[in-house]
Protein backbone atom coordinates (compact mmCIF):
# COMPACT_ATOMS: atom_id res chain seq x y z
CA UNK A 1 0.00 0.00 0.00
CA UNK A 2 2.61 2.33 0.23
CA UNK A 3 3.49 2.22 -3.40
CA UNK A 4 0.45 2.96 -4.12
CA UNK A 5 0.47 6.00 -1.87
CA UNK A 6 3.63 7.06 -3.20
CA UNK A 7 2.87 6.45 -7.05
CA UNK A 8 -0.43 8.54 -5.65
CA UNK A 9 2.15 11.54 -4.54
CA UNK A 10 4.27 11.37 -7.79
CA UNK A 11 0.97 11.01 -9.59
CA UNK A 12 -0.58 14.28 -8.43
CA UNK A 13 2.55 16.41 -8.59
CA UNK A 14 3.12 15.75 -12.14
CA UNK A 15 -0.18 15.94 -13.10
CA UNK A 16 -1.20 19.16 -10.96
CA UNK A 17 1.58 20.86 -13.29
CA UNK A 18 -0.60 20.28 -16.40
CA UNK A 19 -3.83 21.03 -14.72
CA UNK A 20 -6.14 24.53 -14.51
CA UNK A 21 -6.60 23.43 -10.84
CA UNK A 22 -5.94 21.06 -8.46
CA UNK A 23 -7.25 19.69 -5.02
CA UNK A 24 -6.28 17.02 -2.23
CA UNK A 25 -9.14 15.86 0.29
CA UNK A 26 -11.09 13.10 1.18
CA UNK A 27 -13.85 11.02 -0.42
CA UNK A 28 -16.31 8.60 1.10
CA UNK A 29 -18.12 6.04 -1.30
CA UNK A 30 -19.39 2.94 0.74
CA UNK A 31 -17.94 0.44 1.40
CA UNK A 32 -14.61 2.56 1.91
CA UNK A 33 -12.76 5.97 1.67
CA UNK A 34 -10.22 7.69 1.84
CA UNK A 35 -7.45 10.37 0.53
CA UNK A 36 -8.47 11.89 -3.20
CA UNK A 37 -6.86 14.16 -5.35
CA UNK A 38 -8.39 15.91 -8.07
CA UNK A 39 -7.13 17.16 -11.76
CA UNK A 40 -9.34 19.39 -13.79
CA UNK A 41 -7.71 20.37 -16.79
CA UNK A 42 -10.59 22.64 -17.27
CA UNK A 43 -14.13 23.75 -16.37
CA UNK A 44 -16.02 20.98 -17.54
CA UNK A 45 -13.86 17.31 -17.25
CA UNK A 46 -11.96 16.25 -13.69
CA UNK A 47 -10.03 13.48 -13.37
CA UNK A 48 -9.43 11.77 -9.51
CA UNK A 49 -7.47 9.37 -8.05
CA UNK A 50 -8.99 8.01 -4.83
CA UNK A 51 -7.12 6.36 -2.24
CA UNK A 52 -9.81 4.01 0.19
CA UNK A 53 -7.59 2.37 2.78
CA UNK A 54 -10.68 2.48 5.20
CA UNK A 55 -13.64 0.48 5.51
CA UNK A 56 -14.72 -2.70 4.84
CA UNK A 57 -13.01 -3.33 1.83
CA UNK A 58 -10.16 -0.74 0.53
CA UNK A 59 -9.40 0.02 -3.24
CA UNK A 60 -6.97 2.17 -5.54
CA UNK A 61 -9.49 3.55 -8.47
CA UNK A 62 -9.39 6.75 -11.00
CA UNK A 63 -12.83 8.50 -11.39
CA UNK A 64 -13.44 10.70 -14.66
CA UNK A 65 -16.28 13.67 -13.37
CA UNK A 66 -17.69 15.38 -15.80
CA UNK A 67 -18.81 18.44 -14.39
CA UNK A 68 -22.11 20.74 -15.87
CA UNK A 69 -22.23 24.33 -15.54
CA UNK A 70 -22.43 26.29 -12.18
CA UNK A 71 -26.40 26.61 -11.67
CA UNK A 72 -27.61 30.21 -10.27
CA UNK A 73 -29.19 28.94 -7.03
CA UNK A 74 -29.03 30.05 -3.38
CA UNK A 75 -26.12 27.94 -2.84
CA UNK A 76 -24.53 28.15 -6.14
CA UNK A 77 -23.73 23.63 -6.62
CA UNK A 78 -22.04 22.01 -10.01
CA UNK A 79 -23.50 18.72 -10.66
CA UNK A 80 -22.03 15.90 -12.26
CA UNK A 81 -21.53 12.00 -13.50
CA UNK A 82 -18.74 10.42 -12.44
CA UNK A 83 -17.53 6.58 -14.11
CA UNK A 84 -15.12 5.25 -11.55
CA UNK A 85 -12.87 1.79 -12.06
CA UNK A 86 -9.85 0.58 -9.73
CA UNK A 87 -9.20 -2.61 -7.57
CA UNK A 88 -10.88 -3.68 -4.81
CA UNK A 89 -9.08 -5.67 -1.77
CA UNK A 90 -10.47 -7.80 0.89
CA UNK A 91 -8.29 -9.07 3.95
CA UNK A 92 -9.97 -10.43 6.40
CA UNK A 93 -8.27 -13.19 8.35
CA UNK A 94 -7.03 -16.06 5.95
CA UNK A 95 -8.52 -14.31 3.05
CA UNK A 96 -6.81 -12.10 0.53
CA UNK A 97 -7.89 -11.09 -2.61
CA UNK A 98 -8.26 -8.29 -5.11
CA UNK A 99 -10.15 -7.93 -8.22
CA UNK A 100 -11.01 -5.20 -10.27
CA UNK A 101 -14.49 -3.30 -9.74
CA UNK A 102 -16.62 -0.68 -11.56
CA UNK A 103 -19.11 2.42 -10.33
CA UNK A 104 -20.96 5.21 -11.93
CA UNK A 105 -23.09 8.15 -10.78
CA UNK A 106 -23.86 11.48 -10.10
CA UNK A 107 -23.54 14.39 -7.67
CA UNK A 108 -23.16 18.02 -6.64
CA UNK A 109 -20.24 19.97 -5.68
CA UNK A 110 -20.76 22.69 -3.32
CA UNK A 111 -18.79 25.91 -4.55
CA UNK A 112 -18.99 27.21 -0.49
CA UNK A 113 -18.39 24.25 2.06
CA UNK A 114 -21.08 25.11 4.74
CA UNK A 115 -22.46 28.44 2.40
CA UNK A 116 -18.89 30.29 2.63
CA UNK A 117 -18.43 29.83 6.34
CA UNK A 118 -14.76 28.80 5.30
CA UNK A 119 -12.34 29.73 2.66
CA UNK A 120 -13.84 29.89 -1.15
CA UNK A 121 -11.30 26.82 -1.86
CA UNK A 122 -12.64 24.28 0.23
CA UNK A 123 -15.10 22.38 -1.65
CA UNK A 124 -17.37 19.32 -0.80
CA UNK A 125 -19.93 16.85 -2.76
CA UNK A 126 -22.21 14.52 -2.31
CA UNK A 127 -23.39 12.02 -4.55
CA UNK A 128 -25.42 8.62 -5.55
CA UNK A 129 -24.11 6.02 -7.40
CA UNK A 130 -23.98 2.33 -8.22
CA UNK A 131 -20.92 0.31 -8.03
CA UNK A 132 -20.22 -3.88 -8.68
CA UNK A 133 -17.22 -5.70 -6.95
CA UNK A 134 -16.74 -9.07 -7.41
CA UNK A 135 -14.83 -10.64 -4.94
CA UNK A 136 -15.05 -14.09 -4.33
CA UNK A 137 -16.39 -14.64 -0.89
CA UNK A 138 -17.57 -11.50 -0.68
CA UNK A 139 -19.83 -9.89 -3.76
CA UNK A 140 -21.39 -7.25 -3.56
CA UNK A 141 -23.31 -4.95 -5.88
CA UNK A 142 -24.24 -1.90 -4.21
CA UNK A 143 -25.85 1.87 -4.19
CA UNK A 144 -23.31 4.24 -2.95
CA UNK A 145 -23.81 6.92 -1.20
CA UNK A 146 -21.09 9.46 -0.70
CA UNK A 147 -19.42 12.66 0.01
CA UNK A 148 -16.36 14.49 -0.51
CA UNK A 149 -14.25 17.73 1.01
CA UNK A 150 -11.68 18.76 -0.76
CA UNK A 151 -9.07 21.83 -0.56
CA UNK A 152 -8.81 23.28 -4.05
CA UNK A 153 -5.57 25.34 -5.39
CA UNK A 154 -4.29 25.93 -8.77
CA UNK A 155 -4.32 29.21 -10.98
Amino acid sequence: MKKHLKLLVILFIAKASFSQTASLGVQYSFPSYGLSAKFNPNDHHSIQLIYGALGIVSNFSGRYNYLFDENDAIVPTKPYLYAQAGKWFYNQGILDESVFGYGVGAGLEFNYFFWGLFSDNLKSSIEIGYGDVDLFYYDFSYTTFGFGLHYEFGY
